[in-house]
């Protein structure tokens, strides 16, 4: 995905003679940003968040082994390429104070333009930056696991990674002065001098943690909402990752399904494989969904039917007491 239409710089140019005219239409702030200068993200971050709907990198701290990298691709656009010195990268800390944070800017590194690159990958120079985020939790002054939870409270809106750009002519683009919102209608501009790192609260599957009392609630197509009422999960003893209930649909109904040990978040999945209901076998329980290890919550899409009729089709939520 790093392959960048030719007209790149036909386009740049045009966006900057359009938006001297109309301030509304001012991707780049050029007010301010000097010679249109910007830094655009490429790479699998810009993959990431344009093209797959996701943050450009998320961080796990409950999960975090120490070989984690922040890692991203960014080119150069510029009416003239040499015109960059370097650029410096920093994090954006912040502090508890009162009853809000105050924030600050941490230095991470400089990058000097000698590290640009000029190659077919895209039209302009561009570089590879990386950083251990070991590195980066040293500079924060946030040692892990011991403070994970404070850090995504801290962090739960992301933590911001901003980047300056050093000009040969003693001048300073900030990233303050890029509009990123305006970038976001195009991934040829998407603005690498302001990225964020997503903070997700993620557990490590726990298989006895979900033995236990919980309480359920349905949200029926047909019958609306439902409960909350007990359910106790025991473990099948035979399959592992396999858990059982005796009160399904607050009816005494004995059903089982499976839990799958996750290694990220994606694969939090439940699965109900279609089973006979033991007091009605002509009816049928069947359903797939998700579950969360940190809050001990299970949501599962379910259906029960008969034959071709469908008797019910519901959400089937638990929450551990």
């Amino acid at each position: 995905m790093k392959k960048i239409f030719k007209s790149l710089l036909l386009i740049a140019s045009v966006a900057i003679a359009i938006s001297c005219a109309d301030e509304s239409l001012d991707p780049l702030n050029i007010n301010k940003v000097k010679k249109g200068s910007i830094l655009a993200l490429r790479g699998t971050q810009l993959q990431n968040i344009y093209f797959e709907g996701k943050p450009g990198y998320e961080f796990f701290p409950k999960i975090y082994t120490g070989a984690e990298k922040f890692e991203f691709d960014a080119e150069y656009l510029s009416e003239d390429p040499s015109t960059l010195e370097s650029m410096d990268i920093y994090a954006i800390k912040r502090t508890p104070s009162g009853t809000g944070f105050t924030q600050s800017r941490v230095l991470l590194r400089n990058v000097p333009f000698s590290e640009f690159k000029e190659t077919d990958d895209y039209v302009n120079p561009w570089v590879s930056v990386s950083f251990d985020v070991s590195f980066l939790l040293d500079k924060l002054g946030v040692s892990l696991p011991a403070d994970a939870q404070s850090f995504i409270s801290t962090y739960q809106f992301g933590l911001n990674i901003e980047t300056d750009l050093n000009l040969t002519d003693g001048s300073v683009v900030p990233a303050s002065d890029i509009l990123a919102a305006g970038l976001f209608q195009s991934n040829q501009f998407y603005p690498a001098q302001k990225l964020t790192m997503a903070v997700t609260d993620y557990c490590s599957y726990d298989a006895v943690s979900w033995l236990g009392v919980y309480d359920a609630t349905e949200t029926s197509e047909f019958f609306g909402s439902y409960g909350p009422y007990d359910v106790t999960l025991t473990a099948d003893g035979a399959t592992p990752n396999r858990f059982r209930t005796t009160n399904w649909y607050d009816s005494g109904i004995p059903i089982y399904f499976d839990l799958t040990p996750s290694v990220d978040v994606e694969t939090q999945v439940v699965t109900v494989p279609a089973q006979p209901n033991p007091n009605n076998t002509a009816r049928t329980i069947a359903g797939t969904g998700t579950y969360n290890q940190c809050l001990n919550e299970i949501t599962i899409n379910m259906t029960y039917v008969q034959g071709t009729t469908v008797l019910d089709a519901l959400i089937w939520k638990l929450k551990k007491q």
